[in-house]
């Protein structure tokens, strides 16, 4: 398992958010916040890229959350095969009207017992994915 510092500044705000239990726009807020969402938008691959290693290396599952017709919340665990597609639609990461209010739908990332266990072993408290970031030094 890596160390905390070894993962990259994009690894590393994935793991803050999978943390947190959060859908893949929330992640897009967090990430490269000197640039503006149109620009962060358009280097969503950078994520997804970092995002298949993690799920590769056992720390995070994407999850795909849905309410079923009886009202209820539901989740089904996205594929490693079908992982790549899945987020290659640029629409995963991006809020509707509807993510945005009620966090019920959409692609959220959490962390797994081995991911917890680096966020919790290296770091005490939330990481802060900024401190990573050149462009902050």
């Amino acid at each position: 398992m890596p160390s905390w510092d070894e993962l990259s500044h994009e690894e590393q705000c994935l793991m803050v958010n999978a943390r947190e239990h959060d859908l893949l726009p929330s992640v897009m807020w967090d990430w490269r916040t000197y640039l503006d969402v149109a620009d962060r938008l358009a280097r969503y691959g950078e994520l997804a890229d970092a995002l298949i290693l993690l799920v590769d290396g056992g720390l995070i599952e994407v999850r795909r959350l849905f309410v079923d017709d009886n009202r209820n919340n539901r989740y089904e665990v996205i594929s490693r095969d079908h992982l790549p597609d899945a987020l290659a639609d640029p629409a995963v990461w991006e809020y509707t009207d509807h993510s945005w209010t009620h966090r019920d739908e959409g692609l959220a990332i959490v962390e797994t017992p081995a991911g917890q266990q680096l966020s919790c072993t290296d770091r005490s408290g939330v990481p802060d994915p900024q401190s990573s970031n050149p462009y902050l030094k």
